[in-house]
């Protein structure tokens, strides 16, 4: 009874982690496509971007609530995304999508 308790809730867990990486997964390719349609996320950048993301979230929960800590591990990871990942096409994109969304 206890196994099966605990292991319920590593996979609520899981799954709150990976509904949170298909979230910012989702919300990074509308921003790119709100500034240039042609430049969408391929499936595969999707798929790296995905797991970037769950590395992310993985490592702010095993981090301390230090607030400096926390700003090292986001920058890290969207860091690899934005200089491994993406292209220069789709950073120009998504920087024009997020301009118009603001006005």
């Amino acid at each position: 009874m206890l196994c099966f308790t605990v292991s319920a809730t590593v996979f609520a867990q899981s799954d709150k982690l990976k509904a949170k990486a298909t979230e910012k997964v989702e919300q990074l390719n509308t921003e790119i496509v709100e500034g240039d349609k042609t430049q969408a996320l391929s499936e595969e950048q999707k798929a790296q971007i995905f797991q970037v993301h769950v590395e992310r979230i993985k490592a702010l929960r095993k981090a301390g609530a230090e607030k400096e800590e926390l700003k090292e591990i986001n920058k890290k990871y969207y860091q690899k995304i934005f200089k491994e990942i993406l292209t220069k096409e789709q950073i120009k994109a998504r920087k024009a999508g997020k301009e118009k969304t603001k006005k």
